[in-house]
C-alpha cells in the first residue's frame, strides 16, 4: 500500500500552504506580546524581540514547528486514509475472489495500523464465511444426493417384486417375493427414521427436547448386552459389560443414551469383521467424567478413516451399498446425542482392537 506521486504532491503543496500560515501567525503572536514597540517597523521589531526576548520568541518559534509537524503528520494521514477506502472499494468488488490480496499492514502510520488490521480481519472472516457457505452447500446437495439413492435402491427393488406378484399371483415365488419386498420396505423404514433422528440430534434445540433424568449407567450397560444375547449367538460374538464402580449414577436422556450404545453395538455386529466379543466397558474419570469404551476385535479401521466415521452417510466401505443394511447415520447420531449431552466421542483403531471412546458429565452444565 504506497502513496502515488500526485498524492506526495498534494501532501507538499498542503505543508508549505501550512508553513505559510504558521509562519504568519508566529509573527503575529511574538508582536501582540510586545507591549510597546522599540523600533520603527515590524521586520526590525522582531529583530530587537529575537536579540533582547530570545526566550519569549523560541518558545513561539519551538511551538509553530511542532504544530507544523503535526499538520504534516495529519494531511500524510488524511493521504493514507483516502488511498485505504480507494483499496477498500476496490476489494469489496472481489470480496469472495481468493486470490484477493488484503491491505498491507506495513503502513508508515502508526494510527492507521489497527484500522487496516480490522479491515483485513473483516474481509479475511468474509471469505471465510464464503468458503464455509460453499462447504455448507456442497454438504447440502451430497446429502439430497446419498437420501436419493439410498431410497431409490430399496424402492426400485420393492416396485419390482410386488410387479412381479402383481403379474402373477399365484406362482410359488410369491412368497419370497413378497419377502424380500417387506425387507426393503424395513430398509426404508430404518432410513427414514435414522434421517428423522438425525435432524433432530442436529437441531439447534435438541438440548431443550433431552428428558434429563438421573439414571444408573452400569445397569444401562448391562442390560443393553442381555438384550443383545440373540444376536449374540447368531453371530458368535459375546456381548458383555464390565463396570467400575457396580453402578455409576449419572443425569442423562436414559432413552438417547441408550441410542447411542445400541447404534454402537450394531456397528461392531455389522462391520466388526473377524470379532470375537463386544466389550462395554465403563468408569468413572477423576472430573467427574463417565468414560465408556465400546470394543471389538474385529477388523481395524482404516487410518485415513478415523476422522471422518462420525460424518453423516459415509462408510468405510469403498462403495455404497447395502450389504450391511446400514444407512450411513448411526455414528453421526451417535455423535450429536453424545455432545447433546456436554459430552465427546472419538474412535481409536489397531489390529488389536477398535474403540469408540465416549465421555459424558455425570452432571449437565448449569
Amino acid at each position: 500500500m504506497k502513496l502515488k506521486a500526485l498524492d506526495w504532491l498534494l501532501i507538499i503543496v498542503k505543508a508549505v500552504i501550512a508553513a505559510v500560515l504558521l509562519i504568519f501567525m508566529a509573527i503575529g503572536a511574538i508582536l501582540v506580546i510586545q507591549p510597546a514597540w522599540h523600533t520603527a517597523n515590524w521586520l526590525k521589531e522582531i529583530q530587537w524581540m529575537w536579540l533582547n526576548q530570545t526566550v519569549y520568541v523560541g518558545i513561539i518559534l519551538a511551538g509553530t514547528i511542532v504544530i507544523w509537524i503535526w499538520t504534516i503528520y495529519t494531511v500524510f494521514e488524511h493521504a493514507i486514509l483516502n488511498l485505504i477506502t480507494e483499496e477498500v472499494t476496490q476489494m469489496s468488488e472481489h470480496v469472495f475472489d481468493r486470490d484477493t490480496q488484503t491491505l498491507s499492514v506495513n503502513t508508515k502510520s502508526r494510527r492507521m495500523r489497527p484500522l487496516v488490521t480490522s479491515i483485513n480481519g473483516v474481509f479475511e472472516a468474509a471469505q471465510v464465511a464464503e468458503i464455509q457457505g460453499k462447504a455448507i452447500e456442497k454438504s447440502k446437495d451430497e446429502m439430497i444426493g446419498n437420501i436419493s439413492h439410498d431410497l431409490r435402491t430399496p424402492l426400485t427393488a420393492l416396485i419390482g417384486y410386488l410387479g412381479l406378484v402383481k403379474m402373477d399371483s399365484s406362482t410359488k415365488n410369491t412368497e419370497k417375493y413378497i419377502g424380500i419386498a417387506f425387507d426393503k420396505a424395513e430398509h426404508m423404514r430404518t432410513l427414514v427414521e435414522d434421517l428423522y433422528e438425525y435432524v433432530q440430534v442436529n437441531g439447534s434445540d435438541f438440548k431443550m427436547q433431552l428428558h434429563m433424568a438421573p439414571l444408573d449407567l452400569s445397569a444401562m450397560l448391562n442390560q443393553l448386552a442381555v438384550n443383545y444375547e440373540l444376536e449374540s449367538k447368531q453371530n458368535g460374538i459375546s456381548v458383555s459389560a464390565i463396570t467400575e464402580p457396580a453402578s455409576i449414577e449419572m443425569m442423562g436422556d436414559q432413552n438417547r443414551l441408550a441410542r447411542v450404545f445400541m447404534n454402537l453395538i450394531s456397528n461392531a455386529f455389522k462391520y466388526g469383521e473377524g470379532a470375537t466379543f463386544i466389550r462395554l466397558k465403563a468408569h468413572v474419570l477423576p472430573d467427574n467424567i463417565a468414560e465408556v469404551r465400546v470394543e471389538n476385535n474385529g477388523k481395524r479401521i482404516p487410518d485415513e478413516a478415523l476422522d471422518r466415521v462420525f460424518d453423516r452417510f459415509y462408510r468405510v466401505e469403498n462403495s455404497r451399498n447395502l450389504n450391511t443394511g446400514g444407512s450411513g447415520l448411526g455414528l453421526a447420531i451417535v455423535s450429536g446425542i453424545v455432545e447433546g449431552h456436554g459430552g465427546s466421542v472419538r474412535v481409536e483403531s489397531n489390529d488389536a482392537l477398535t474403540s469408540f471412546v465416549i465421555h459424558l458429565p455425570l452432571q449437565p452444565e448449569s
